[in-house]
């Protein structure tokens, strides 16, 4: 072991969203306080992300309109009914998400409210058309030395905001992607990458906050019970940290890990996110006594693999997720028998009929599945890094009529001709009554074509015809996590507390809700942090 052992007040494991957070606030409270990164980037998972952070009656809305009842309200319907939940803890992290991101903003993170932008299930009860998503959008030039080590985007277009997307360029697809091109050499930081490049403006390049990559911490130390110290191994070997305040494991879920598809009961699993996502939280957490609970429903997304592509700075293969583009008007998915799932429009809607297992056939029933859309979509939508018109990769295949696509791909011809013909009913009608597609009004904006009556509906009627097949991914979001309490204190099973040691992010277990809500775990990750360091020096 390396001869030198630095002490520090804090310690955050991990440089993404969650450690960036807590450095920032640890170093305003006068703490001497390292970032320990194990890969040679910051940003985390939160930087692959569309970047949205979700708060209810937060300062940046100035209607006046949203309060915590109507918050409350709201997240009572996605929870659904009959499902427990800590009202307790819920309404104590939700104040405490006001308190963090009015903290952080007054602290230079630049946060600024999404018009436009309607809550996922609006309307329902207690839903707003406005006032809840908020964004962050940085100049690379402004992180200085660290602009080399931001991890980049790697599944969305930077250079536009949420709020020009939803407000300006109303959802137009076609205007987003010009715009897009236009500022592509301005190093205009947004969506993840954005909101990750804020953090790490103000911790790292303006407050010089240290951060050591790879950097991977590898054990806890302990002393009468009490977290004192971590133990990371780098380059030149492992290094002894003392710790005075406390350590915040702020690392990301296990979506990475060889068991990932079985503690998340879905057919495979292949994690979007960035490599480093591994479960070493859950692996420090446990060893110093640590329980391990399951918090939020399992989330996965689809997507698939073009041309061999690898994680930035990594030969690691990548799978591009397609949120985005799954919803766009002349196409749909469909399962081997040729039979629709799900709202194709949104990504959560499709995860119930992927985790769906066929007791008497033996299989899953939705997987693998394909998806199929027409010329329309190729000359106007883009699919991952492709532009519209683009020539396709061997990935994608092309056929002349559908009956060729089902024979050649293996779908039933029988079911997919009986599926298209009634989806195309749909798109005549602009209405779903199969599963709702395009009745959201969030993925009508985010997902859609405005062109269209229903933006998320049109029919697949010209040739050529294309099939992709897809691939569940995971999203970072783990179902599993450390158990903490609302001063993110990570626990033991009897619900006692581990003295020193917090936990923030995707390494603890979502128990605030069951649900999926955009945005809420990038705010949640910063507020565990923020709530973390609070308790580490007494203060609220």
């Amino acid at each position: 072991m390396s001869g030198r052992k630095p002490v520090y007040d804090v310690v955050c494991i991990g440089g993404g969203l969650g450690g960036l957070a807590g450095a920032l606030r640890a170093h305003d409270l006068g703490a001497r306080v390292l970032v320990l990164e194990r890969s040679s980037m910051v940003g985390g998972v939160a930087a692959y992300s569309g970047g949205f952070c979700w708060v209810g009656a937060n300062h940046l809305d100035t209607s006046g309109s949203d309060s915590l009842e109507r918050t409350e309200e709201y997240l009572d319907y996605v929870q659904g009914a009959g499902r427990p939940v800590d009202r307790q803890a819920r309404r104590a992290y939700l104040e405490s998400s006001i308190r963090a991101t009015r903290w952080f903003a007054e602290a230079g993170v630049p946060l600024s409210l999404i018009r436009n932008a309607p809550d996922l299930y609006h309307p329902s009860p207690g839903s707003t058309e406005q006032g809840r998503l908020i964004e962050a959008a940085v100049h690379g030039a402004e992180l200085g030395e660290w602009r080399q080590h931001l991890r980049p985007s790697a599944y969305y277009r930077t250079g536009i905001t949420r709020d020009e997307i939803y407000h300006e360029l109303e959802g137009d697809v076609g205007a987003r992607l010009a715009l897009a091109e236009e500022r592509r050499d301005a190093d205009f930081l947004t969506h993840g990458v954005g909101l990750v490049a804020g953090f790490a403006r103000e911790a790292l390049a303006r407050r010089g906050v240290e951060c050591w990559l790879e950097h991977r911490v590898t054990a806890l130390r302990t002393e009468s019970d009490r977290v004192v110290g971590v133990v990371a191994e780098g380059p030149d070997g492992p290094v002894e940290i003392t710790v005075v305040k406390g350590v915040l494991i702020a690392v990301g879920g296990y979506g990475n890990s060889a068991d990932a598809a079985e503690l998340e009961d879905v057919p495979e699993l292949v994690e979007a996110a960035p490599p480093v996502v591994a479960g070493d939280g859950l692996t420090l957490g446990q060893s110093v006594g640590a329980t391990v609970v399951r918090g939020a429903d399992p989330f996965v997304v689809l997507g698939a693999r073009f041309e061999n592509q690898a994680h930035p700075g990594t030969d690691v293969p990548m799978f591009t997720q397609l949120l985005e583009y799954l919803g766009f008007p002349h196409s749909l998915i469909v399962n081997r028998d040729g039979m629709r799932f799900g709202d194709e429009s949104y990504y959560g809607a499709l995860i119930r009929g992927l985790r769906s297992f066929d007791t008497r056939k033996k299989r899953w029933a939705n997987y693998p599945c394909w998806l199929v859309f027409d010329e329309n979509y190729h000359k106007r939508y883009p699919l991952g890094p492709y532009l519209p018109g683009s020539t396709y990769p061997e990935e994608v295949l092309k056929f002349d009529t559908l009956d060729e696509l089902a024979d050649k791909v293996g779908i039933s011809k029988e079911g997919l001709a009986v599926t298209v013909e009634r989806f195309n009913g749909f798109a005549a009608t602009g209405e779903d009554p199969d599963f709702g597609r395009g009745s959201l009004p969030f993925a009508r904006r985010a997902y859609g074509d405005p062109n269209y009556d229903n933006p998320n509906l049109g029919p697949i009627v010209e040739p050529p015809f294309y099939a992709l097949q897809l691939t569940v991914l995971g999203v970072g979001l783990c179902s599993l996590g450390l158990a903490i309490d609302e001063h993110a204190r990570v626990q033991r099973r009897d619900g006692s507390i581990i003295p020193g040691l917090y936990a923030t992010g995707n390494a603890a277990a979502t128990r605030e809700l069951k649900g999926y809500v955009t945005g809420l775990a990038n705010a949640r990750n910063y507020t565990y942090a923020f709530n973390a360091v609070n308790d580490m020096y007494g203060v609220d």
